[in-house]
């Protein structure tokens, strides 16, 4: 009797812990694809999925971190609307998404520009709401670079 309580409860946290891991799946699965149709390279260890911040990094060409920023600003907003849609209890919804571009300074040195907006801000770029210059303009006054 006893092992079959402990063979319950182990399928048990089996299948909570397969549902959470689903959900973040399926979060970085949408986020890969989006930029792979840009033809840019995503490191998923990069992710942060944390509770309310979902925090990614990118590493840019010399000249085109701007398009970087894009790219991970809307694919964030397509896995957080994709989450919503899918309607699960335990969806990944970050209330805030933040992106960071590594770029080459020099040989072997990086500039971090680091960027983050509501979640909501991220859906309408990423639906097209939200042009990419007005929020790019929205960005860049909240932007660090360490």
């Amino acid at each position: 009797m006893r092992s079959n309580t402990k063979i319950l409860l182990s399928l048990l946290f089996l299948f909570i812990g397969s549902e959470t891991l689903s959900a973040n799946y399926a979060f970085k699965k949408k986020i890969k694809n989006v930029c792979k149709s840009y033809r840019i390279t995503v490191d998923a260890t990069k992710f942060d999925l944390a509770q309310d911040t979902f925090s990614m990094t990118l590493e840019s060409g010399r000249n085109d971190f701007e398009m970087f920023m894009l790219v991970g600003f809307a694919a964030a907003g397509q896995a957080v609307a994709h989450q919503k849609d899918m309607g699960l209890e335990n969806a990944y919804t970050p209330s805030m998404v933040e992106v960071s571009i590594l770029v080459p300074a020099s040989k072997g040195e990086f500039n971090t520009f680091i960027a983050s907006c509501d979640s909501k801000l991220a859906i309408s770029l990423a639906d097209g709401s939200t042009d990419s210059s007005d929020f790019m303009k929205v960005i860049m006054g909240k932007m660090e670079i360490l």
